[in-house]
């Protein structure tokens, strides 16, 4: 009698509480809002003996079917939680955050039974939608390098298709006037030597070009003589500067006004020789590194080429070669190659850069195999009466030293050397051919590669009038830019 009174008093607690205190899924009045999570339950609510005896009867297990239960003990029963349908209210989801931490929060600092309760105000099987499965947390590790270089890419993924979207300062096809950068470049324009383009300026201009501030650069006209230049100094520095602003004018909208000084020779009008470039300054410096850096810029009515204000580098072009009987380059280049590796060429090329600063004999040993492995060479096919074939060859090489008194030498003793082969006859050093309209040392008129370039604008080969043109064009009329090797 006294054990069914006990249970019969336990009974009683749990309905009194449950009474005083629903649980937090009990349906609720429409017109209320809905309140869930620990803040507005908070965990210590009820007593500790309390807590203890809700703990028993939530988690107590299913009775066994045999033996059966006495008459006067209550059998406990599954108690179907109603959840209520969530309301369209969009306000009940703006204070729902998601928050990792390793740390418990201030709100769960003191821990309960009833907190781990499937009762429990805030549990996970009553915020998280219906059906989704409990989940254990993950456990953490440390990310793999390929982890981070991937995740550092995709980072910067928005950066980089915004950069691939927009053109740069450099993008060249939008100036239809001029003709665009074929693919590999223009060709290159040979010099006798790094600062030609200063030769025979008066002294006084070039001290005054010297003292021009940055960005400034240099421009050398297309298809006009030394004479030309000096007859229309005025229109040709005018077209120069409408063909520079135009570029300047794309670049950044409104530019101030743009310099182009003339260039005027040594010893004044009387002079036999006259200076061909004109300095560009004034400029903006993004224009004046588009302009340089694309180099050939040619237009219907003017043609130039852009040149940086230095002399940074020797030219490549050593001297042209003539006396062979085969236009195979590689088999000329073999023979240039075996000349200079020959010992006696050889300590005579090093004495010549032992003598410009290098530090140890190591290094101009060094110096030395460097300018055998960048021999290179093109073929000039020239033609003579009959369209008779008569090879010639351009023998390039790349300097290891900047130093222009050096190059000189070794240019110097190059040029003097025999170049024989066992059947194809020994090649020696010829006279360059300037270029009228290129001004490159490299080919004459008439094998000119920049009229080839598509969509060229500028000068052709047979488009000057005068006699010294005609005849150099006719000399080597029908042949076809070098090739390379």
């Amino acid at each position: 009698v006294h054990h069914t009174m006990k249970d019969k008093e336990t009974s009683s607690i749990k309905a009194t509480s449950q009474t005083a205190r629903p649980y937090p899924s009990t349906p609720r009045p429409t017109s209320q809002t809905p309140k869930m999570g620990p803040r507005f339950f908070p965990p210590n609510t009820l007593p500790q003996d309390e807590e203890s005896m809700e703990e028993q009867y939530s988690f107590l297990p299913d009775p066994p079917s045999s033996p059966a239960s006495p008459p006067d003990t209550p059998t406990p029963t599954h108690r179907e939680i109603c959840v209520p349908n969530p309301q369209n209210d969009l306000s009940v989801f703006q204070e729902f955050k998601v928050v990792q931490s390793n740390e418990t929060s201030a709100d769960n600092a003191v821990p309960s039974d009833l907190n781990s309760s499937i009762h429990a105000p805030g549990n996970a099987m009553v915020d998280q939608p219906m059906g989704a499965p409990t989940s254990p947390p993950l456990p953490t590790r440390a990310q793999t390098a390929e982890e981070d270089s991937i995740l550092a890419h995709l980072a910067l993924a928005e950066a980089n298709r915004s950069i691939l979207s927009q053109n740069g300062v450099n993008h060249r096809t939008v100036l239809p006037q001029f003709t665009p950068t074929p693919i590999g470049g223009f060709p290159h324009v040979h010099m006798a030597h790094s600062a030609q383009i200063f030769d025979h300026l008066d002294n006084k201009v070039l001290l005054a070009w010297f003292q021009v501030e940055h960005p400034k650069f240099l421009v050398r006209v297309f298809d006009h003589s030394a004479k030309d230049i000096a007859e229309k100094t005025a229109i040709i520095a005018e077209r120069i500067r409408a063909s520079i602003a135009t570029i300047a004018d794309y670049v950044h909208q409104e530019t101030p006004p743009i310099r182009v000084s003339p260039p005027q020779p040594q010893g004044g009008r009387g002079s036999k020789e006259f200076p061909i470039g004109f300095l560009v300054h004034k400029v903006p410096e993004e224009t004046r590194n588009l302009i340089v850096n694309q180099r050939i810029w040619s237009a219907p009515d003017i043609t130039f080429e852009a040149l940086p204000f230095n002399c940074s580098q020797p030219p490549a072009l050593l001297f042209c070669l003539s006396g062979f009987t085969t236009s195979d380059t590689d088999l000329v280049r073999k023979a240039v190659a075996d000349v200079w590796s020959h010992e006696d060429h050889r300590h005579e090329i090093d004495d010549i850069f032992s003598q410009c600063g290098f530090q140890d004999d190591e290094l101009v040993y060094k110096a030395t195999r460097d300018l055998i492995k960048s021999i290179r060479v093109e073929l000039l096919d020239f033609k003579i009466t009959g369209s008779l074939s008569v090879p010639h060859f351009n023998i390039f090489a790349t300097s290891p030293t900047n130093d222009a008194k050096t190059w000189t030498t070794l240019r110097g003793f190059l040029h003097l050397l025999e170049y024989p082969t066992g059947l194809e006859g020994c090649g020696t050093a010829t006279a360059l051919f300037p270029c009228q309209l290129c001004h490159s040392l490299a080919h004459p008129r008439g094998l000119c590669p920049f009229p080839l370039v598509p969509q060229w604008n500028g000068p052709k080969i047979n488009n000057r009038s005068t006699t010294s043109s005609a005849r150099q064009s006719g000399r080597s009329r029908g042949g076809r830019p070098g090739r390379n090797t």
